[in-house]
């Protein structure tokens, strides 16, 4: 009977011990991960950030009326270097001046969705005379015989905003539109949309003509640097 007795609590601790290591190598066993669905479609916001290639020279200047900035060079207002794309001296009488800034180099993704495209500019005029813009917009192009030209949001003379007449002393700017709206256009009652083939094209960019020169004496307007920020999604 003592030998049965002892057999039956020897065999009852040796079962206890089993269950006990088997108990933690179930607790030390790793939780099983999730893995990220790759077909979730994550949405990423992207931004790209350029400056012009092409300063009123775009096709040896065949789109053009006139060069009122003849020794400007796209490369004067790539950054803020103290180094300037100027017109010649305007008045009243000689005033016509027309800016055209074109092959930024986007790369934007086909399938993206164009959410904001951000101009920052910095600028400024010499000379007693006032001057200020008659409109200032991006484009499709600059000839508008050939097709779709100005596009998008324009900032106008029949308009209030900070930088319409050009300072005295150097400022910056910033203009903002976004990637689709129905206030396009020089009275804002035109639809536009964005999409990468436009932007990513050699002839997109920006346009910027002065209004009539006011009061006496002659000016000159000095451009630092124009700067383009394209916002977009992808997923």
């Amino acid at each position: 009977m003592k030998n049965t007795s002892f057999q039956s609590i020897t065999g009852f601790v040796f079962l206890l011990f089993l269950a006990f290591i088997f108990g933690c190598k179930k607790d030390d066993d790793p939780a099983p991960q999730t893995q990220p669905d790759p077909s979730s479609g994550d949405t990423q916001i992207l931004t790209q950030t350029r400056t012009p290639g092409f300063l009123n020279n775009l096709n040896n200047w065949q789109d053009y009326y006139i060069n009122a900035y003849p020794g400007a060079l796209a490369s004067d207002v790539a950054e803020d270097d103290d180094k300037f794309a100027y017109s010649y001296k305007l008045n009243s009488g000689n005033w016509y001046a027309s800016l055209s800034l074109q092959g930024f180099g986007f790369t934007i993704p086909d399938t993206a969705t164009i959410r904001k495209i951000t101009l920052k500019i910095r600028r400024f005029k010499e000379g007693e005379a006032t001057i200020g813009d008659y409109f200032l917009t991006l484009m499709q192009r600059y000839n508008c015989d050939l097709g779709v030209c100005r596009y998008g949001v324009e900032w106008t003379d029949l308009d209030s905003y900070s930088g319409k007449t050009y300072p005295d002393t150097e400022t910056e700017y910033v203009f903002s539109q976004s990637g689709s709206g129905d206030d396009g256009g020089y009275n804002h009652d035109q639809q536009y949309k964005w999409t990468p083939a436009v932007v990513n094209h050699t002839f997109f960019g920006v346009r910027i003509d002065v209004a009539p020169v006011l009061g006496q004496g002659e000016v000159t307007v000095f451009y630092e640097l124009v700067e383009l920020t394209v916002e977009y999604e992808v997923s």
